[in-house]
């Protein structure tokens, strides 16, 4: 994760009692997403026309509407977190059908790359409504 994202913890909980595991995971995911984009050779016109504070807004905003797809995953309603490109088409209405994919892959790819939560003990998809600790714990890094 690039230490100097604009991605702020803050947009991922509005009062005390959202800080949770959840809403880390969620963080984190847009944390890796926005990398994932900085680094996609495919998405270097996407990075001249939109600033990173753009990309940190849209890669917040794709990371919450994925929230319920990930949570019927867990909840065992859902075999696994669909990816849904509308969400993407819902932000950049504009965007052709090839870069909303390319923006649905690397989101894809974005989600398989977080393996230290595979390992992390926060087990935050497990206990997705425990609260966070993290959001305390961790100094907000300043672009």
């Amino acid at each position: 994760m690039l230490l100097n994202s604009p991605i702020k913890m803050k947009w991922f909980y509005h009062l005390y009692g959202n800080k949770t595991k959840l809403n880390w995971f969620l963080y984190e995911f847009a944390l890796e997403y926005y990398d994932h984009i900085m680094d996609n050779p495919e998405l270097q016109e996407y990075r001249k026309q939109y600033s990173k504070e753009q990309i940190a807004q849209y890669c917040t905003y794709f990371s919450r509407r994925l929230k319920e797809s990930i949570l019927k995953a867990v909840r065992g309603q859902r075999k696994s977190i669909i990816f849904y490109q509308e969400h993407i088409a819902d932000f950049y209405p504009h965007f052709t059908n090839k870069r909303l994919q390319i923006l649905s892959t690397t989101a894809i790819k974005s989600y398989e790359d977080l393996e230290f939560c595979k390992t992390c003990p926060e087990n935050c998809l497990n206990d997705y409504e425990s609260r966070s600790y993290n959001f305390e714990t961790h100094k907000e890094f300043s672009s």
